[in-house]
């Protein structure tokens, strides 16, 4: 899929989980919510910046700089919305002014970010950058597979060795295939 397709897929995801967050009463649930939201903002960002901002020529660099303060705004937010139990009375005023920062962020990109890139890239490019977008995904889910299996045994160390060293190896796949794709020559 191109890196357009992609980074829609992502918008609506973040929309839905938002939606689920505004939506439970249900205190635990939300702390949950908040959590995987905070994570995919912090992973929305990253994305991004480090693979579609530098894709842009330098002219468009100030809707670049307006995207990126978007982004500091938003995760800061996120980071601070869950320090705040679901139950006080900050949180509702708070989760308000977050979800109106994601939607009018992803309504703009949408508009206008998407909009250039598509005009500015051709059809190979996009998809390229697709490619790379899904490896990045990839290595990024290995990682954190690694770390909750780091974190698992840590906690009990009678764990099975087998599965921290089916988890490095699976990290350590997944990571050489990323850099293998990229040093890829280039086809005539």
């Amino acid at each position: 899929m191109d890196v357009l397709g992609l980074v829609r897929q992502d918008h609506r995801r973040l929309e839905a989980l938002l939606e689920r967050c505004e939506r439970t009463d249900d205190v635990e649930e939300c702390t949950v919510l908040l959590a995987q939201l905070d994570a995919a903002l912090r992973h929305h960002v990253d994305e991004e910046e480090a693979l579609l901002y530098p894709a842009f020529p330098l002219p468009d660099r100030d809707l670049l700089a307006r995207g990126t303060e978007q982004h500091r705004r938003i995760t800061t937010l996120a980071g601070e919305l869950t320090t705040i139990p679901p139950d006080a009375d900050t949180f509702q005023p708070k989760l308000h002014a977050l979800a109106i920062q994601v939607r009018a962020h992803l309504d703009t990109e949408d508009a206008t970010l998407l909009t250039a890139l598509e005009a500015l890239l051709d059809d190979p490019a996009l998809l390229d950058l697709g490619r790379r977008l899904e490896d990045r995904k990839r290595v990024v889910a290995a990682q954190e597979a690694l770390k909750t299996t780091t974190s698992d045994l840590l906690r009990s160390p009678r764990r099975n060795l087998k599965v921290a060293l089916a988890a490095t190896a699976a990290l350590a796949a997944i990571t050489v295939a990323a850099l293998t794709r990229r040093r890829r020559p280039k086809g005539p």
